[in-house]
């Protein structure tokens, strides 16, 4: 289970020229500076919403999972945890190959009701993080590792990747 890292308390809005926007309503009593919050937190630029009026918001996480061999992590909504004022949208779940795809994670929701807003504590789950391996009767050993200036490198080598979006389909 990936835990919020701090208290989340966000409205949605349109500026004057109806450019899309995220609030602080948590304001000064936030437990997390303005400033912060916004290198954070992200709204997706409307063009690349799924559904139209349907916002997408990404959160940048301070974890990052790699593994010395063939290991996928899949990112799944924390179904087994009951929320009394569920939130007003849908996790996007994904599947990665940490082995080689070593980057920050990310917590990405479609906000269907952007009239309600986003309000999470610090330690409640984002997401599930499951493992697959080239052999699923072993057991997976999650460790506090170093951040070795060889794998900066590397994720910072393979971070463009993401830039790249897929070709459209054809019909």
């Amino acid at each position: 289970m990936v835990k919020c890292p701090f208290d989340i308390h966000i409205g949605f809005a349109r500026d004057d020229k109806g450019k899309p926007v995220l609030r602080n309503l948590a304001g000064t009593q936030s437990s997390i500076r303005a400033s912060k919050l916004g290198e954070k937190l992200h709204l997706t630029s409307e063009v690349e919403w799924r559904n139209k009026g349907i916002p997408t918001i990404q959160l940048t996480l301070p974890y990052v999972f790699i593994a010395d061999e063939p290991v996928y992590m899949s990112q799944v909504s924390p179904f087994m945890h009951y929320t009394k004022d569920p939130l007003p949208g849908t996790i996007f779940g994904g599947r990665f190959p940490i082995n080689v795809w070593p980057r920050p994670l990310m917590w990405a929701f479609e906000w269907h009701e952007p009239d309600k807003p986003i309000k999470i504590k610090r330690g409640d789950p984002l997401f599930y993080a499951g493992f697959e391996t080239q052999s699923p009767e072993r057991s997976i050993v999650v460790t506090k590792t170093e951040v070795t200036p060889e794998l900066t490198e590397y994720m910072d080598m393979i971070s463009g990747a993401v830039n790249y979006t897929p070709a459209p389909e054809l019909t």
